[in-house]
């Protein structure tokens, strides 16, 4: 259940004051963040499905959240190689300690996409299992009938 995904506060290492050493990365940071938690918002959508509760209300309101998460995917990943141009062209010594924030960052983001895409997993199996599930009331109901008519014909 809860913030699984290891739940890590993206970009909330080291402390205050570091802003101004962050070199920009503080947009990506709060993306990542944004990103993380409309994940975590789809999630929670994705435990109705196959449920009662998995109407077609729900169902456009997840097409929407994954329409909402692909785009700050985009946006995160031009943010990140955008300042991966920039760091190339950097001197040595103060691209190492961007460098290091760029992949800490980069890993955060990897690890909840990694996470959306369970998610999104996840959903999948629930809506095929769902599906054999009617497919299977739906056949028995079928040859509940048949068995009514013939007991009917033959009575």
């Amino acid at each position: 259940g809860g913030a699984r995904g290891g739940g890590t506060a993206v970009g909330a290492g080291g402390g205050g004051g570091q802003s101004s050493s962050l070199g920009g990365y503080e947009q990506v940071s709060d993306s990542i963040v944004q990103y993380q938690r409309n994940v975590g918002l789809l999630e929670k959508m994705a435990r109705s499905v196959g449920t009662k509760n998995d109407t077609s209300v729900l169902q456009t309101q997840y097409n929407l959240q994954l329409d909402v998460i692909q785009q700050l995917g985009q946006r995160i990943e031009t943010q990140l190689s955008s300042h991966e141009s920039r760091l190339a062209t950097l001197p040595r010594s103060e691209a190492s300690s961007l460098r290091t924030t760029h992949v800490k960052l980069a890993r955060d983001y990897r690890l909840v996409e990694q996470h959306f895409k369970n998610v999104q997993l996840d959903v999948k199996r629930k809506r095929d299992l769902a599906e054999v599930k009617q497919r299977e009331v739906v056949r028995m109901e079928e040859e509940e009938r048949e068995n009514r008519r013939r007991r009917e014909l033959g009575g």
